[in-house]
C-alpha cells in the first residue's frame, strides 16, 4: 500500500519516529493519546496518513478500539469516605470514556445509603445513577454507566455516622 499523496514515507512518520522502541505489545492508550493530543487536525502535509497510521496502530496493538472496549484497561478501586461530602470514584482524562462495569458499598454504623452520581465538573450539576445500601445490594439506573471528561464519578454517603468507615468499590473499563 502506497502512502497518501503528500504522505511522507513511512520512515519519515513523525508517529513511527515516536514510537520506534516500542513494541505493539507494548503500546498503551495513554502513548496513543500524547501522540494523538499533538497532532495537528488538518489533512495536510501528511497529517492525513498521520491520521491512518495512528488508527493501524491503535487497532494493531488493541491500544484503541472502534467496537467496544480497550482491552487491558479494565481495573477495581476502592475509595474510602471518611465523613459526609463527595469522593471521586472515576475521573476520566481529556478524551477519556469510560464504562462502569459494577459498583458496590460497604457502610458504617448509621450511613443509610451511599449514592453514586455522574458530577459534571464544569458546570457543577449532576445526576443520581445509583445507590447501595446498608445490605452493601447496589442498585444502579441503568447500565451502561458511561463516564467521560468533563464529568467524573462521585459517591456520597447519607446518614448520620456512629462508627466505621465507609468504602466504595468501582470495576471499569475504558471504551475511548
Amino acid at each position: 500500500m502506497s502512502p497518501l499523496p503528500f504522505a511522507p514515507p513511512p520512515k519519515d512518520s513523525s508517529l513511527y519516529q515516536q514510537l520506534e522502541s516500542t513494541t505493539l505489545q507494548t503500546l498503551t492508550a495513554d502513548q496513543l493519546d500524547t501522540i494523538r493530543a499533538k497532532t495537528f487536525s488538518q489533512g495536510t502535509d501528511g497529517n492525513e496518513d498521520e491520521y491512518r497510521r495512528l488508527l493501524l496502530l491503535g487497532l494493531a496493538s488493541q491500544a484503541a478500539s472502534i467496537s467496544g472496549p480497550i482491552p487491558n484497561t479494565q481495573f477495581v478501586s476502592a475509595t474510602t469516605l471518611a465523613d459526609d461530602g463527595f469522593y471521586d470514584n472515576l475521573i476520566p482524562a481529556v478524551g477519556e470514556v469510560w464504562q462502569v462495569v459494577g459498583i458496590s458499598a460497604t457502610l458504617a454504623t448509621g450511613v443509610t445509603r451511599i449514592e453514586f452520581k455522574i458530577y459534571d465538573t464544569e458546570t457543577s450539576t449532576y445526576v443520581e445513577v445509583g445507590q447501595a445500601d446498608a445490605t452493601g445490594a447496589s442498585e444502579l439506573e441503568g447500565y451502561p454507566i458511561i463516564v467521560g471528561y468533563p464529568c467524573t464519578l462521585v459517591s456520597h454517603a447519607r446518614g448520620t455516622y456512629s462508627s466505621g468507615t465507609n468504602y466504595t468499590y468501582l470495576s471499569a473499563v475504558r471504551v475511548r
